[in-house]
């Protein structure tokens, strides 16, 4: 692809409004694909969920390595805003200011967190859908739904989707400090690392495997949709 302006060929990854367009309907088209087969065979979910529960609970859950990196999935979103503001209040001196960071990069990283945490916390309760460690099948007392089914089986704190499969996506947004030519090595590295921190919600009977995609997927979906609004002008 070459810059309409100066003719030039732009980088893997670099801001383009074009690229970001087809990577937006991309990420929409696998979110409705996963969505389908997830909920015409609605047992993909039961049985992942039961190859971690030993008949009287999930016995991933008290793995001392395993709640540590699950920390690091609940402190890291706060740590990375954090060092986004300091970032971003640094602009006002421009003796100071990182050569790394243009405003926009920051905002981008923060707008990625706290857009996908909304977005998973407006859809909890709309679908009301119980966790794994919730219902009968695994010791509890409430009626497992299929994904994208409406229920009463929860009302709040519900399973689907997984805001922490949502933090670890937006994660990703720390690309945006990489030079475009290294980002896809980069999101090698990064990739497996931040799947592991989501997939640990479904080791612990907290989620289901649909919940965690889910929340990854439509936390790729707002991303990219930013991306485009704050970095692809």
């Amino acid at each position: 692809m070459r810059n309409s302006v100066t003719g030039s060929a732009l980088p893997p990854f670099a801001p383009n409004a074009t690229r970001f367009n087809r990577w937006i309907v991309t990420i929409a088209r696998m979110t409705i694909i996963i969505s389908f087969v997830f909920m015409a065979i609605p047992t993909i979910d039961l049985t992942m969920s039961r190859w971690f529960f030993d008949g009287t609970g999930f016995y991933l859950a008290e793995e001392p390595s395993l709640n540590a990196l699950r920390q690091v999935g609940l402190k890291g979103p706060f740590i990375i805003i954090a060092l986004m503001a300091v970032l971003l209040g640094l602009q006002a001196f421009p003796s100071m200011r990182p050569q790394i960071c243009a405003p926009q990069k920051a905002l981008y990283v923060i707008s990625s967190i706290v857009s996908g945490q909304v977005l998973v916390e407006a859809v909890k309760p709309l679908i009301g859908r119980a966790r794994p460690r919730n219902i009968i099948e695994f010791g509890g007392d409430a009626e497992f739904t299929p994904l994208w089914q409406l229920s009463s089986q929860c009302y709040s704190n519900c399973s689907l989707p997984s805001g922490e499969a949502a933090a670890a996506a937006a994660g990703l947004s720390l690309l945006v400090f990489v030079p475009a030519r290294y980002r896809i090595s980069a999101a090698f590295l990064l990739v497996p690392i931040l799947s592991l921190v989501a997939f640990n919600r479904v080791l612990f009977g907290g989620h289901f495997l649909s919940d965690v995609i889910l929340g990854w997927l439509l936390t790729c979906l707002s991303m990219a949709w930013l991306w485009k609004q704050l970095l692809a002008k």
